[in-house]
């Protein structure tokens, strides 16, 4: 991937090569090459471009360009979803992730507990990852018959709709790509103000502390008991998901920087071609 004769190299970081590989020693030396030999580099935060430069020390320029999002048509609407998933009229909160430590499921199921709506309430959990760690705690807290867990489920876009809001607490996010899709489908979004979450959701809806679950449960109840507010949310998410992050706003930004590497690289190579002329 290297010499003179190599393809030109544009790394983009998503976050786990950072925030997870970055820390591991057996991996921290190739990623850092990598990352000063590319021609360039884009970051899908500001908060993650700060955390590489700061972690790798770096002094080369990175380009914050973020994720973007194209929904799917679903193939079934939102009352088959639901009569699927055995709900009628409770409020139907959506939380989808990989499971991973990082993403604080401890602290989502405390939230669901905390909440003095938690009778109205089904958590639906889209787990990437064995739900199996947690369960002692469903018991803990009470909330077995409150939680549906579905693993492993590759169309998500009709289980969003079917959805009345979203919950995410993790203690860190580089981005938030499930955010978002909960956003582009008009549903409001209960998080954590931590990493790039508030690059991702902007003024759309309220952000709580980390770890603040009583603060996070609170703002749930304010959802499920006010159901205009509940959409007005949803509708200002959506309205910012279409206007910063659909396709039609991001892959221009990615085209514009392929363009100027390429330029760079045959400017590069047509000074060192006038350098390199011998006058007869």
């Amino acid at each position: 991937m290297l010499g003179p004769l190599a393809p030109r190299i544009v790394t983009t970081l998503h976050g786990t090569d950072t925030t997870l590989l970055g820390q591991d020693p057996d991996y921290r030396t190739a990623i850092e090459h990598a990352l000063v030999h590319s021609d360039a580099v884009t970051a899908v935060s500001e908060s993650l471009r700060n955390q590489t430069q700061e972690i790798f020390r770096l002094k080369r320029p990175i380009d914050v360009i973020p994720n973007f999002f194209t929904p799917n048509k679903p193939k079934r609407n939102r009352e088959e979803v639901r009569r699927d998933l055995g709900i009628t009229d409770e409020f139907l909160v959506l939380h989808m992730s990989s499971l991973r430590p990082v993403k604080r499921i401890d602290l989502l199921l405390r939230t669901i507990a905390m909440s003095k709506n938690r009778e109205r309430i089904r958590l639906f959990i889209l787990a990437g990852g064995p739900f199996d760690p947690y369960e002692p705690l469903l018991d803990e807290l009470r909330l077995r018959d409150i939680v549906i867990v579905r693993q492993n489920t590759a169309v998500v876009d009709e289980y969003v709709r079917a959805a009345d809001a979203g919950l995410y607490t993790s203690e860190y996010e580089s981005f938030g790509l499930s955010i978002l899709e909960t956003m582009f489908y008009g549903k409001p979004v209960v998080a954590f103000r931590v990493g790039g979450i508030p690059e991702v959701i902007g003024d759309s809806c309220p952000l709580y502390p980390f770890g603040d679950v009583t603060a996070a449960a609170a703002g749930l109840d304010m959802l499920v008991e006010s159901p205009n507010l509940a959409r007005e949310l949803g509708e200002r998410s959506c309205s910012r998901a279409l206007e910063m992050f659909s396709a039609d706003r991001i892959v221009p930004q990615y085209e514009a920087l392929y363009q100027r590497v390429i330029t760079s690289v045959a400017r590069s190579a047509s000074c060192h071609a006038t350098a390199g002329m011998v006058p007869s």
